[in-house]
């Protein structure tokens, strides 16, 4: 049998080999929008995490109130 046919006969899709990659470094300092006003809150980038559905994702501490998250990639910028 194919190793690309399942026991049914039906062919599995290919697979994609192409690892997403992180947009920021590790140690970066970022822009989080923060909450339903889209403020804009400075941050830096404390670890790399793996994409937990919504897309990759990254720890953040923030530099005015020290307090450390979880953001999707979507949610940080680079500051002007």
């Amino acid at each position: 049998m194919n190793r690309s046919t399942s026991a049914i006969g039906r062919r599995s899709p290919p697979r994609n080999n192409h690892r997403a990659t992180h947009k920021f470094p590790l140690g970066a300092h970022v822009m989080c929008v923060v909450g339903v006003l889209s403020e804009r809150a400075p941050s830096e980038i404390l670890r790399l995490l793996p994409d937990g559905g919504t897309g990759l994702q990254y720890r953040i501490r923030g530099e005015r109130d020290g307090v450390e998250r979880v953001v999707t990639e979507s949610s940080i910028v680079t500051p002007r």
